[in-house]
């Protein structure tokens, strides 16, 4: 029998992007078994423009009892949901049409696969792609520990456009409230010690950088984060994987005293720099929008149209 798959939206504060993001999500080439969007008390217009999306099928729209954080919100997302894969969509991304029936794809004849990570498009606030990522992911399946330790060179995957294991990550301890901005690196790293890892080398969605993202301009709580969960995910594992994260502390010690100097972070290489370069002009072949997100970005909901 087929996975199911659950396209979970944790929104706040996305009045200017959440429908894009849910339009995206109701315009699949092949429907996920639910759509949940959860509004974490948001202040602005947010949970007014979800409300209009009430009573379409396999949709469902709920909020925490009470505000909470990043993680939490995704904790209470993870309880809410029935299916067997979850995709944690930001509120302010868009997934490509083709998201849910490649993810079946790419789960079909498979056993124990924890993460199946997508590339993406990152993008300007407006879509205008940017530069390509996750092209470089590995071509071939990663059996554990493997993937944990692919995880312990850096973020390597986007959270909004991989599907998890719901069963594994119901495993999954909660991290300490210090470390919660980093839960998704957290996720990578402990569930690549149990299941495998597949990548997607080709953008399943667009990632908008804009001043409202969680890490924007943040890199210093983020490295503190960083520093809090590592420590926590050391004391999980088991002591020959424990000991491989003491020089990821220190890397990350290290870094955050450079920051608490006032030295920033290391500069790119030339290497990377032609990288980006080569990354940026890859991006310019998908400015063309498909058309429920195009028409999202000017307000209309062809969702809501068809429904009515």
């Amino acid at each position: 029998m087929a996975n199911s798959i659950s396209i979970c939206i944790p929104c706040y504060n996305s009045e200017r992007y959440v429908r894009t993001t849910i339009e995206s999500a109701l315009a699949q080439t092949m429907p996920a078994s639910e759509i949940l969007i959860s509004d974490d008390r948001s202040p602005d217009r947010s949970f007014e423009i979800i409300k209009e999306y009430e009573g379409i099928a396999r949709l469902r729209i709920t909020r925490p009892p009470r505000r909470t954080t990043i993680g939490g919100h995704y904790r209470f997302l993870l309880d809410q949901s029935t299916a067997d894969y979850i995709c944690f969509l930001s509120s302010d991304d868009a997934l490509m049409p083709d998201f849910v029936e490649t993810m079946h794809q790419e789960l079909e004849g498979e056993e124990n696969i924890a993460l199946v990570a997508g590339g993406c498009l990152e993008t300007s606030s407006n879509l205008v792609p940017l530069r390509i990522r996750g092209i470089g992911a590995p071509r071939s399946v990663l059996n554990p520990p493997a993937g944990f330790h692919f995880m312990t060179k850096g973020l390597h995957y986007n959270i909004s456009f991989s599907l998890f294991s719901r069963q594994l990550l119901l495993q999954t301890p909660i991290l300490p409230a210090e470390a919660d901005l980093v839960t998704d690196w957290f996720w990578a790293l402990l569930l690549g010690t149990r299941g495998k890892f597949k990548f997607v080398r080709r953008p399943m969605g667009f990632y908008r950088v804009h001043s409202s993202n969680a890490g924007h301009n943040n890199k210093e709580g983020i490295q503190q984060a960083s520093l809090v969960m590592l420590e926590f995910l050391e004391g999980l594992l088991e002591p020959e994987l424990g000991h491989g994260l003491e020089s990821l502390l220190n890397h990350e010690l290290h870094d955050s005293q450079r920051l608490d100097r006032g030295e920033g972070v290391r500069s790119v290489n030339i290497k990377n720099r032609a990288m980006n370069l080569v990354k940026s002009a890859i991006a310019l072949g998908y400015r063309k929008l498909p058309a429920a997100i195009q028409m999202a970005e000017q307000g209309v909901g062809l969702a809501l149209k068809r429904q009515r």
